[in-house]
């Protein structure tokens, strides 16, 4: 069984040890898993059908933000993981949670913008302006004055934009790791100088466990969706209770590492080769 793990060269760079690992547990899995960058691929039609110009894997683990991408080598007749849906979905805030509004999912009030700027704050200040296509706490900023907010407005001009009202207990939030239908492990992820948890500006982390309301809130959104590996990440409302924020497609392990003696990469891989298998 052969498998690409794919990644965009700047980004294989900063992720060179997370890339030996997969390389070291799918030689053990006798796995023939080789890494490729994404300007190796050249993707094309050839008679009405969509080839690409590189001796075809079996799979494809797909480490690089780019569902189009990946809607191409599903065409071409190559499993991904994670597949085109999920990359979609997680990587387009708007559509996540307009989504995971159908499954009645508890979130933050928030407002979209798309094309049209809106000219007035549609929240109360304070709260969180984000790109739909940012990831890892960039591209989020706290509005909390009116100038602050028309600046915004000028510098994503060109943005889709969702904006949240700021959690009751802002700094704080739970990364849970979800390998198909399994939740592995959730990490508590915690600032105090930043209204961002993220682990990557700084933050803390802590080993987290799930009570039985939240993993079946969790279970909830996975048993509707074909996930590879994601992470789902949720706020807290005023009661401790989970509020769903966004789903990190391309998710690293830093913080379940940090915390945890969890083989992350080796149940991916085990995941991967059963999938295959069938």
């Amino acid at each position: 069984m052969i498998g690409w793990l794919i990644y965009h060269r700047t980004d294989a760079k900063r992720n060179a040890a997370f890339i030996d690992w997969f390389l070291t547990e799918s030689k053990r899995l006798a796995i023939d898993l080789q890494l490729v960058y994404t300007d190796e691929l050249q993707v094309g039609l050839e008679q009405g059908q969509v080839r690409i110009h590189r001796k075809n894997a079996d799979f494809a683990i797909v480490r690089t933000i780019d569902p189009l991408l990946t809607a191409q080598l599903e065409q071409a007749g190559i499993v991904c993981f994670n597949n085109a849906e999920t990359a979609a979905l997680a990587n387009d805030k708007i559509k996540t949670h307009m989504e995971l509004a159908k499954l009645e999912i508890p979130m933050v009030d928030m407002y979209f913008q798309t094309h049209t700027p809106l000219l007035q704050a549609p929240l109360a200040f304070p709260f969180v302006w984000k790109t739909a296509h940012g990831r890892g706490g960039k591209e989020v900023h706290l509005v909390e004055t009116e100038d602050q907010y028309q600046a915004l407005q000028q510098q994503y001009c060109n943005h889709p934009i969702v904006m949240q009202e700021l959690a009751p207990t802002s700094g704080k939030d739970v990364r849970v790791f979800v390998i198909g239908k399994n939740v592995i492990a959730a990490v508590l992820r915690s600032s105090e100088q930043d209204f961002r948890a993220n682990y990557s500006l700084g933050g803390n982390a802590a080993f987290y466990s799930l009570n039985t309301q939240e993993l079946q809130l969790v279970q909830r959104i996975i048993n509707h969706y074909d996930f590879g590996f994601v992470g789902i990440d949720f706020l807290f409302d005023g009661n401790g209770g989970f509020l769903f924020n966004e789903i990190e497609d391309v998710v690293g392990s830093r913080t379940l590492s940090k915390v945890s003696d969890i083989n992350i990469v080796r149940l991916y891989l085990e995941h991967i080769q059963q999938y295959m298998e069938g």
